[in-house]
């Protein structure tokens, strides 16, 4: 699909963090890490370095489940592939390996769909341009529940990890072009601008 070029149309699909290829042309997008990066380690915070037991209960507060896959297996819902994490309906698994942002990212394009969809979900969350926009915002937000990770960790391992952002880096999109993102998840109840509590992501309904 032709881009266009002009007025606000340009603007909302070029200020996207968008991961899936399905939208290739319409946006800037993140492209996995080669296996050279992988093979290397590429540095950015996996789930070896803060554990699973704050990450687990996180998502449970939030109607999710993580589920710990055995090193070297085969990650079930994995998009990308390993190490990157898998989501089928409300779980979301991940190995040691499993980069923090990658976890994160894949629990909160739960959290943002449709409760009615989620129980359908399978290896690939997107619907929509504004759901993934909201899911990377949403990211960024819970990166400060975690403790050892952090939005400021958050920014630079989704820089590394090439996340792909009109601005060029993930904080100048959260800081200065993430108005639509701010507009879906206000208008769903998920976000609170200072607070990552269960409270600030309330949902009608969950799992």
């Amino acid at each position: 699909m032709a881009l266009a070029l002009a007025g606000s149309l340009w603007r909302s699909r070029l200020q996207s963090c968008k991961r899936n290829p399905a939208f290739a042309g319409m946006t800037t997008m993140k492209k996995p890490p080669s296996q050279e990066q992988v093979q290397q380690g590429q540095v950015v915070l996996r789930l070896a370095d803060i554990g699973f037991d704050a990450p687990a209960s996180l998502l449970t507060r939030h109607g999710l489940e993580l589920v710990r896959v055995e090193d070297d297996a085969p990650i079930p819902g994995s998009y990308w592939g390993e190490p990157e994490a898998g989501v089928i309906a409300s779980k979301v698994y991940a190995r040691t390996d499993t980069p923090v942002h990658s976890l994160l990212h894949e629990a909160c394009h739960l959290l943002v769909a449709d409760p009615a969809r989620r129980a359908s979900i399978h290896t690939d969350a997107s619907d929509s341009l504004e759901e993934e926009d909201a899911t990377c915002y949403l990211q960024i937000v819970l990166a400060d529940a975690l403790p050892g990770f952090g939005r400021e960790r958050a920014f630079a391992d989704m820089d590394a990890w090439g996340y792909s952002f009109r601005l060029g880096s993930a904080r100048a999109w959260f800081e200065q072009d993430a108005e639509d993102a701010r507009t879906f998840l206000d208008a769903r109840g998920l976000l609170s601008n200072t607070d990552p509590s269960p409270e600030s992501l309330r949902r009608s309904s969950l799992g």
